[in-house]
């Protein structure tokens, strides 16, 4: 088999025809695709476009060949995932802008807003292993982020175990960092929702004002 790696996500593609152009985890067009590399190679079969750009083998998408690569292991990233959300949320419109939009004589409004300007750059990959896909405002003062695992599926994660030592970061994170603070203050529930790289429904984590406080 012949594969081509999506730049954006991570996923293998198997090349079964020379037609494929587009990820079908992500729906990113790929990198270095037959019907654009026939535009540079016109003399080329795809035969030999699979002999010379493709790869045959897929890397191993499992928690055990992430441990031995990377020391630091699936919970320091998905940890550091969790903490760059809320820093890049929080920088983005820093506390004055923060507390201007909660100023407003109405809440939703203001998530709403802090929701559209990060989704302009969603989803956005935030370590080479978590991609947050979007962040949505819910009823009653939610504010959910949601995360999927490209290099994962569920049954290679012990989420029991995951979640148990993300968890308390999350609230550690959401109770130190003061750009945080407009946003506690007006009562905000936190939701972390996961799904693996086929979209699959992993778990959530909720923080409500009472965890913060």
């Amino acid at each position: 088999m012949h594969y081509l790696k999506c730049s954006k996500c991570g996923h293998f593609n198997e090349v079964k025809t020379e037609y494929l152009v587009l990820c079908s985890n992500c729906n990113t067009r790929l990198t270095n695709n037959f019907t654009d590399w026939k535009k540079k190679n016109e003399d080329k079969s795809f035969e030999e476009f699979k002999q010379v750009i493709c790869t045959t083998e897929k890397e191993p998408h499992t928690t055990e060949k992430l441990k031995k690569s990377n020391p630091k292991g699936l919970k320091y990233w998905i940890s550091f995932a969790i903490g760059l959300a809320i820093v890049t949320t929080s920088a983005r419109f820093g506390g004055d802008a923060l507390s201007g939009l909660f100023n407003k004589s109405t809440f939703n409004p203001a998530m709403m807003e802090i929701a559209s300007e990060i989704n302009k750059n969603c989803p956005v990959m935030v370590d080479n292993a978590t991609r947050l896909d979007n962040v949505i405002v819910m009823p009653d003062n939610i504010l959910q982020y949601n995360y999927t695992l490209v290099k994962w599926v569920k049954d290679s994660i012990n989420i029991n175990e995951l979640k148990s030592h993300i968890e308390p970061t999350i609230i550690n994170l959401i109770k130190t960092n003061p750009d945080m603070k407009t946003l506690c203050d007006s009562k905000t529930t936190f939701r972390y929702y996961y799904k693996d790289r086929k979209g699959v429904y992993l778990f959530r984590i909720v923080v409500n004002p009472e965890q913060y406080e």
